[in-house]
């Protein structure tokens, strides 16, 4: 996982990543910072929120978050029992990080459904 998490922090537009439970548990992080765990914690709660929003709105299940700032972005993607959390800074090519989170993603499925 944490060769995933490198590749997405490599490229230019991505800030930090991180993989996180839906119980807000860090699995694998590369951010910034020291704050992981409360971040992971609070990612979770977004996310799980959001879910919800979109199940009680009957738009099914959510797949993929983005959320804006004057400052960048942080997008989640849901990977069955996990979330792929990623900031990105200004200015940032956002369908081309939805598209290696993607990439990230079929990754991620493939690991967890081989253990």
């Amino acid at each position: 996982m944490d060769t995933i998490l490198q590749r997405l922090t490599d490229l230019d537009e991505i800030a930090g990543a991180l993989i996180i439970g839906k119980d807000g548990l860090i699995v694998s992080g590369a951010l910034p910072g020291d704050d992981e765990d409360m971040l992971g914690a609070m990612s979770a709660a977004v996310f799980g929120s959001i879910a919800n929003f979109t199940l009680q709105a009957v738009h099914g299940e959510t797949q993929h978050v983005i959320i804006e700032t004057h400052t960048g972005a942080v997008q989640f993607a849901g990977v069955g029992d996990l979330i792929l959390v990623i900031t990105t800074g200004p200015g940032s090519n956002a369908g081309r990080v939805r598209i290696e989170m993607k990439k990230a993603c079929q990754q991620l499925a493939a690991l967890v459904a081989s253990y």
